[in-house]
């Protein structure tokens, strides 16, 4: 697989040498303002992890691809929490995440914020976990509105979800490249597409649906992992077309991969969770 996806590898992702890669803080980021919340973790409520424990989610009863729509009706989906494998090698993943005295409004800055100028933003997410980061503007994106400043923006994080360190591509699209054409007020859609840093394919589709309910908002995650491969913009679709098949599947996403991000995407969003009004109070006319 990897000989398949370096032949077409004429996209360069921005350089990030791993001995830049530390899930520590340096000496410098020890002395930084943020360090504070490095130091503490924030678990997943109890009735999550016991959900993510209790084994895979039946295939019927995950949301399907083709449903995702249905994130934006009222109410909740039997399993807002758990993870499966499916038989063609594929995964997917849904967790539930509830931020106190937040907005929409502050998640949508978070996912600027966090990704520009220094590591320490990245890491005080997930200390442990996460790693370093880098953005720049997407390779050919779209001329997008401006509504959201994250969106044409192609990220790089490094971080370990569970199966080994590694270095992946977030490309932020609107909504309505998912099919969410109404964005309800005090409500935001998170939408990315995810692959390899080269851009050569796309193998997760992600999607956090933010809604407003009584002390804050709740983040409903939702991940499509090896679902089907398409190139990124700026990508080759060769490469998708041939890797698009069940061998490919069950060789790129180990049988635990599903599970360990979904506990990742719980502690991470709870760790979140847990000092974002705050940051945003302090940070967020900067």
């Amino acid at each position: 697989m990897s000989s398949l996806i370096y032949l077409f590898d004429y996209y360069k992702p921005p350089a990030s040498p791993s001995s830049d890669w530390h899930a520590y803080l340096t000496d410098h980021e020890k002395e930084h303002p943020l360090a504070k919340y490095w130091y503490k973790i924030s678990k997943p409520d109890s009735l999550v992890l016991e959900a993510l424990r209790s084994g895979p989610i039946p295939r019927s009863e995950i949301l399907d691809w083709e449903n995702r729509i249905e994130l934006s009706n009222p109410g909740y989906q039997k399993y807002e929490n758990g993870w499966c494998r499916l038989e063609d090698g594929s995964g997917y993943v849904a967790v539930k995440t509830f931020f106190p005295n937040a907005t929409a409004e502050m998640l949508d800055w978070w996912f600027v914020w966090a990704q520009e100028k220094e590591n320490i933003r990245y890491k005080i997410w997930y200390p442990g976990a996460h790693y370093s980061m880098a953005q720049i503007n997407t390779p050919n994106a779209p001329d997008y509105p401006k509504d959201k400043l994250s969106w044409g923006k192609s990220r790089f994080p490094v971080e370990d979800i569970g199966i080994g360190v590694s270095r992946i591509r977030l490309d932020f699209v609107p909504p309505g490249e998912f099919g969410f054409e109404v964005v309800p007020d005090s409500t935001t859609i998170i939408t990315v597409k995810v692959g390899l840093t080269n851009g050569i394919l796309k193998h997760t589709d992600m999607i956090h649906y933010v809604r407003p309910v009584e002390g804050g908002v709740e983040m409903r995650s939702r991940f499509w992992i090896a679902r089907d491969f398409e190139a990124m913009s700026g990508g080759l679709g060769l490469a998708a077309l041939l890797a698009n098949n069940k061998f490919i599947k069950q060789e790129m996403l180990p049988p635990n991969g599903p599970k360990e991000l979904a506990f990742h995407c719980a502690t991470e969003y709870s760790q979140l969770a847990s000092f974002l009004p705050e940051l945003y109070k302090l940070y967020g006319s900067k």
